[in-house]
């Protein structure tokens, strides 16, 4: 009875061990905090740089905003969604032994990169890559560490790629001008095709504001409350973004003309903000143009955007308009 009793633990050892093997090959074991990839204090973060392979993107902090790719303004809710995105990833578990070359073919065939900085060191870095092994989640190496793991976020259940967008329209704040009057320290106005209307506004002090003629250098003192007027048409002016399917070839039929109007506004920083408007002819009618909206390109960027006239014209004035009658 001794003998057989023996027997029985020995296969109850043996089956235990079986079990444990076999966990370790499908489960992997977690040698890592399973908050590796999160960035718990976002309030440090002051770069992210997200890349494709083919597209790159970059949302840097500037002040209380945040910029995309250094040309445009990003859409504060959807950067502080990505916040939460970054500081609630979490491991779920290690990848399989017998998955594991399979997910680094993943890897070398699509990958998302992700590089997040605080004040120009790199805080976080990894890839994160997608297969239909599994539902809920997506698999991510730490930059350095051939170590693969499934991450996902706590009540989400799509694929972690899709929350890091590369399309700058995605982040891009469609706000065309949004200053106080004091960020303010010179507009001009320059309209190439009859500069007689051009004009430049001109702060030297709190109280001496001038607008200069650009065509004849005449100047003009313009007192506070007006020049306040004036300046807080630039407070938020909304324009949309066209279709990617047109964009190119509108972009390249605006470059090869002269604008209607090109607004130049620089900050308190110094920092110079460019926005060229193209007037859109009318298809039945090729000697008049749109009423409604306009074509503008921002700066040096290759996608044009349509803003509304009745969103512009209080900017968009002559040199005449602020002459004493």
């Amino acid at each position: 009875m001794r003998k057989y009793r023996v027997y029985i633990w020995i296969t109850i050892i043996l089956a235990t061990l079986a079990v444990i093997l076999y966990t370790i090959d499908n489960q992997g074991t977690l040698k890592v905090d399973n908050r590796e990839f999160a960035v718990s204090d976002t309030s440090s973060v002051t770069k992210i740089k997200i890349s494709d392979g083919k597209s790159a993107l970059t949302l840097e902090r500037q002040g209380i905003g945040w910029t995309v790719n250094e040309q445009f303004n990003a859409k504060p809710k959807t950067v502080k969604a990505l916040l939460g995105v970054i500081s609630g990833l979490e491991i779920n578990s290690p990848v399989s032994k017998s998955m594991t070359q399979d997910i680094f073919n993943g890897f070398s065939f699509s990958a998302l990169s992700i590089s997040i900085e605080s004040s120009g060191n790199v805080i976080k870095a990894y890839r994160i890559s997608e297969n239909d092994s599994i539902r809920i989640g997506s698999f991510a190496m730490l930059s350095g560490d051939n170590t693969p793991y499934v991450i996902h976020i706590m009540g989400y259940e799509g694929r972690i790629t899709k929350l890091f967008p590369v399309d700058p329209r995605f982040w891009r704040d469609k706000t065309l001008f949004s200053y106080r009057p004091a960020d303010i320290l010179t507009i001009e106005i320059e309209y190439p095709l009859h500069p007689e209307n051009s004009f430049a506004y001109q702060f030297f002090s709190p109280g001496v504001m001038k607008i200069k003629s650009l065509s004849n250098n005449q100047t003009i003192s313009i007192d506070k409350n007006k020049a306040r007027s004036y300046l807080l048409n630039f407070s938020s002016v909304p324009f949309q973004l066209l279709e990617s399917v047109s964009s190119k070839m509108i972009y390249d039929s605006l470059v090869s003309q002269k604008p209607f109007c090109e607004i130049r506004v620089k900050n308190s920083g110094n920092k110079v903000k460019t926005v060229r408007t193209y007037r859109i002819p009318n298809p039945k009618n090729p000697v008049s143009f749109n009423n409604n909206i306009m074509y503008a390109l921002i700066q040096d960027d290759n996608i044009p955007i349509i803003i509304k006239y009745i969103d512009l014209d209080l900017i968009t004035r002559n040199f005449s308009d602020f002459v004493s009658k």
